[in-house]
């Protein structure tokens, strides 16, 4: 991770209506392919990229119609798998008959599967590839764990491990969301070498302490992240990133603290990536992007950020992140207020 310089995804979380749209389009290019079952159209996904994110758990959910990807490499996979000459951007933003005009143009496909198709549609149904495979029974009471408070999206931030980025900041997208079984998994990007380059992995914890252990897709090296369960409201989380440069010829080990500041924006998150020289004024500029009313206080926390990532550690041979100090940064930012959403324009055609 962290390698040399330089879209946000398609698609975040997904209304109800997205969600239904991409699970019809992911059923019709399962029966495009002869897939039978998720499993059949992973291994599909894979021939094509073997650290693809359409993977046996998110299958589940986005040919289910229960969520949508974050990612925009999943986008990318898929119009691999469906021919050279589809683009991501078609495959996400097409509607269900473009879509499916398309698919027909370069596979096989029965009129009656397309019938079916819209039958389960107008019926309200989303019926899944594999009918062996049941889903989670719905609990009575739900599971709520004390690292639910880390669920959302944040910017994260870290000084660069790139020789060529030595002094800079690194700016991150953090995703954390709970599982159907009450887990977390979390997704962590950064744009480098003019590309998005997705980890993911799941976190586990105790309540106090939260880890996660994140392949990076471009590489498929192992990163370990270690977090500290903050408290309600949980507007900041500290911790600390293990794992090696990307862009190092001797591949150091390295060891650096992270801060993951919570994004109260409307929408999907609007936090930059990307290199940034550690200029509180350019780093106050990104939080403000977060939905944080402009305040001095909110100035003041930006260079509050700034001398904690830069902080030596007090033992040298230790790279730790003390407990006090990452409250005092959570209750700078706990006292932020949060800028008021912009009114929604309505526009009409004629």
């Amino acid at each position: 991770m962290r390698g040399e310089p330089g879209q946000a995804d398609p698609a975040g979380a997904g209304c109800r209506a997205d969600r239904e749209e991409l699970s019809r389009k992911l059923r019709l290019t399962a029966l495009a392919l002869g897939c039978a079952t998720n499993k059949e159209l992973c291994a599909r996904f894979a021939t094509v990229n073997p650290n693809t994110a359409f993977t046996a758990q998110n299958a589940y959910k986005w040919v289910g119609g229960k969520a949508t990807p974050r990612l925009s490499s999943v986008y990318e996979d898929w119009a691999r798998v469906l021919g050279e000459d589809l683009t991501a951007s078609f495959v996400a933003a097409a509607s269900f008959k473009e879509f499916a005009a398309a698919v027909q143009e370069r596979h096989p496909l029965p009129e009656a599967a397309l019938a079916r198709l819209e039958r389960d549609r107008v019926e309200g149904r989303a019926v899944p590839l594999d009918p062996a495979t049941p889903a989670p029974e719905p609990r009575t009471q739900p599971l709520w764990q004390s690292n639910h408070l880390l669920c959302g999206g944040y910017l994260a931030m870290s000084y660069a491990w790139s020789r060529a980025e030595t002094g800079n900041l690194i700016l991150g997208r953090m995703e954390v969301e709970a599982r159907p079984d009450g887990g977390l998994d979390a997704s962590y990007t950064e744009k480098l070498f003019g590309r998005l380059v997705p980890m993911m992995g799941q976190v586990s914890g105790d309540g106090r302490a939260a880890q996660a252990v994140l392949r990076c897709s471009f590489s498929g090296r192992l990163y370990f992240l270690a977090l500290q369960v903050p408290s309600p409201p949980a507007n900041l989380v500290g911790g600390i990133l293990v794992g090696s440069a990307l862009h190092d010829p001797n591949a150091r080990a390295l060891a650096g603290r992270m801060l993951l500041v919570r994004d109260r924006s409307v929408g999907q998150l609007s936090g930059g990536l990307g290199y940034l020289p550690p200029d509180p004024a350019r780093l106050d500029g990104e939080i403000a992007r977060l939905g944080y009313a402009d305040t001095p206080e909110r100035q003041a926390a930006s260079q509050a950020l700034i001398d904690f990532l830069d902080r030596a550690p007090e033992v040298p041979m230790h790279q730790d992140v003390p407990q006090e100090a990452v409250l005092e940064l959570a209750i700078a930012f706990d006292r932020l207020e949060v800028a008021a959403a912009p009114p929604v324009r309505i526009v009409t055609s004629r």
